[in-house]
């Protein structure tokens, strides 16, 4: 259980971007679902107040050091439908022991979300992240 606050200073948006999430995680072995709810509206999206995620996942160990990430979620935008998308993942992880590496492919179902310049933001993707933790 925990709260997340996402603050976006000088956002330039008409509305606050600014939001807070109270969420509740359990897990079973390699799986876990996951519940987050807004208790502010979403990211700037009008009316949108207690709008809620779900979060189901599977990260298992396939060989020493070599973790498959699996993950689906779904957004429900409160009072606003058109903006309520579903994501997923499937990816691989590696611990080198100083250091780890996650590469992914990720897609969200939505044709809401566009930056700025007109392109959607929930085209398939692919993610490689490296982490250290001191």
């Amino acid at each position: 259980m925990g709260g997340l606050y996402y603050f976006y200073p000088s956002n330039g948006l008409s509305t606050n971007a600014n939001t807070f999430e109270l969420y509740g995680q359990i897990g079973y072995g390699p799986a876990y679902v996951k519940y987050s709810q807004s208790t502010t509206n979403l990211f700037g999206t009008a009316d949108s107040k207690n709008s809620g995620y779900i979060d189901v996942g599977f990260n298992y160990e396939v060989a020493p050091s070599y973790t498959l990430n699996l993950h689906a979620g779904h957004q429900n935008v409160k009072n606003n439908s058109d903006f309520s998308y579903s994501d997923y993942k499937i990816g691989v992880t590696k611990d080198f022991g100083f250091m780890t590496v996650a590469l992914a492919a990720i897609k969200a179902d939505t044709d809401v979300y566009v930056s700025p310049s007109g392109k959607s933001l929930a085209k398939t993707g692919v993610t490689l992240i490296v982490a250290k933790t001191f």
